[in-house]
């Protein structure tokens, strides 16, 4: 028994030992992070005595506002508000003449959509920036609407672009229901003749989106007015950055997604190439003889930091799973700017 509990005490102050170290390393670690002016931007290539300063600004993700993600260790790739302003906290220190945001996104809410589109046109106004967007797979929705931001917009060949349109909130109401039950297989209800429902609110539509009964005239007419504003202000927004007519936005390119060949046909970018042509072109463009170029790490956590924590986490598994349902249900709830293929992925 003695040997054992010997054994077994000794194994244990090991462990500690080594879950010690590992902490220090992981604070150390960090601490080397936060104390890096531009701990999210490296520098990739080129002259490093040019004074030409290229940034690549990476994002991928729906948008969606921060606050209605859980937290997490493993997180689910999103574009928020709050992500851009602190990137663009680190491009003004860089000092950057020029910023490509290189992007892949289905679109979002559109209330962050639109903040983006604001924290990009105030950094291109305030510094004189010249901005480019590029996509090598999606640029779409909310995603195309603060891509308008930029100066020019260039996709990869066979990206997909476009989707012009404004979604609201879903309102699935069940039909005289009888009643509800949850078992194992979920939950179900049956409707026939109709059960009493008791809602307890103040102020005319108070309970709108009420599943258990069907939409009001007027209520689908104040819904239909607030998309229909949205979606106006859109509108405006390509029509304005782009130079096309208003009317054949709304009555030809419409709300499709288009391949860039096609986009481009429709003036909706201005050229097909690869990143990296891009990245060549706008040099050129900006008459540039010599030029250094720092792009962000996709993940500011080393996964040195990230394996250390999930040691005492065993739901990591999950949590990206969690977070796209809880973005699933914030655009189901939300109005959208949003691509359907994602919507009907959810």
């Amino acid at each position: 028994m003695g040997i054992f509990v010997n054994t077994f005490l000794k194994t244990f102050g090991n462990l500690l030992a080594l879950g010690a170290f590992l902490i220090i390393i992981a604070l150390f670690i960090n601490f080397l992070q936060n104390n890096d002016n531009f701990n999210d931007f490296k520098f990739i290539e080129g002259n490093k005595e040019s004074n030409n300063i290229i940034t690549i600004l990476e994002v991928n993700g729906p948008i969606v506002n921060d606050s209605i993600l859980p937290s997490s260790l493993f997180n689910f790739e999103i574009i928020s508000p709050d992500k851009i302003k602190d990137y663009i906290k680190q491009i003004n220190e860089l000092e950057t003449n020029v910023l490509i945001v290189s992007i892949n996104s289905p679109g979002g809410t559109v209330s962050a959509s639109h903040e983006i589109y604001q924290l990009i046109k105030k950094l291109k106004s305030e510094r004189k920036l010249k901005i480019y967007f590029h996509t090598t797979e999606t640029l779409a929705s909310g995603a195309y609407w603060f891509s308008l931001a930029a100066d020019k917009i260039f996709a990869n060949y066979g990206a997909l672009i476009g989707s012009i349109g404004v979604k609201g909130p879903d309102w699935i109401y069940f039909d005289n229901p009888v009643s509800m039950s949850t078992g194992i297989l979920g939950s179900s209800i049956e409707t026939k003749n109709g059960i009493q429902i008791f809602s307890n609110t103040a102020g005319k539509s108070k309970d709108i989106l009420n599943p258990f009964r069907k939409p009001t005239n007027d209520e689908k007419n104040q819904l239909k007015l607030t998309i229909d504003q949205i979606y106006e202000d859109f509108v405006v927004s390509v029509s304005k950055q782009r130079k096309i007519e208003i009317n054949k936005i709304k009555n030809d390119i419409g709300a499709f997604i288009y391949n860039a060949n096609e986009a481009k046909e429709n003036y909706l970018i201005d050229g097909i190439n690869n990143l990296e042509d891009t990245v060549s072109k706008i040099a050129k463009e900006n008459k540039f003889d010599n030029y250094k170029i720092y792009k962000n790490s996709k993940d500011r956590s080393s996964f040195f930091n990230r394996y250390l924590l999930s040691l005492f986490n065993n739901s990591n598994l999950n949590q990206n799973v969690l977070h796209k349902n809880k973005i699933c249900n914030n655009f189901k709830n939300n109005i959208v700017s949003i691509s359907p293929n994602f919507l009907f992925s959810c």
